[in-house]
């Protein structure tokens, strides 16, 4: 299993240093939707005659914390509503997480975020976001990022491979 790593990924140096010091492959190539998803290299005697991508079956979008997520929100009409092309895209996507480092769901609601983003819409926009992408929300210490990463994509390929 390669990681693949979008290469508009930002502030995602711990993650790669992560990766390769637990002896993991990625490879930073430009996504269409989402920051990380995997590729298995060709391999025919595990059945994959061909390199193959998954990034139909799963995107993760990481958010450096509540703040940067808050932000993405509040601006959302001032940047051509960025964050929610990149949710829409990710719609037809199997899998699609939202991976929030540093925070917790709790710091919505005690507004421990740098924005002026009102709690309430914040909660609000984000379930809804999540009930029409059928999309997974995680929070993890910045640490254990790599590793959420790492475990989102390896459950991937288990689900495929051992049906």
């Amino acid at each position: 299993m390669v990681i693949l790593c979008d290469t508009r990924e930002q502030k995602n140096e711990h993650i790669l240093s992560a990766f390769e010091k637990a002896g993991l492959q990625y490879q930073k190539k430009a996504l269409k939707t989402g920051d990380y998803s995997f590729m298995i290299r060709a391999c025919p005697e595990l059945g994959f005659a061909y390199d193959t991508y998954f990034t139909d079956e799963i995107v993760i979008e990481k958010k450096n914390s509540l703040s940067e997520l808050a932000s993405n929100f509040a601006s959302a009409s001032d940047d051509g509503e960025r964050i929610f092309k990149e949710f829409n895209r990710m719609i037809n996507v199997e899998r699609a997480y939202l991976v929030i480092e540093s925070d917790s769901i709790d710091g919505i609601f005690e507004h421990k975020y740098r924005s002026e983003f009102n709690p309430d819409s914040f909660i609000r926009t984000l379930i809804t976001w999540q009930a029409r992408n059928y999309m997974h929300i995680y929070f993890c210490k910045k640490e254990n990022t790599a590793r959420m990463i790492y475990e989102l994509c390896k459950n991937c390929l288990d689900a495929k491979i051992l049906k």
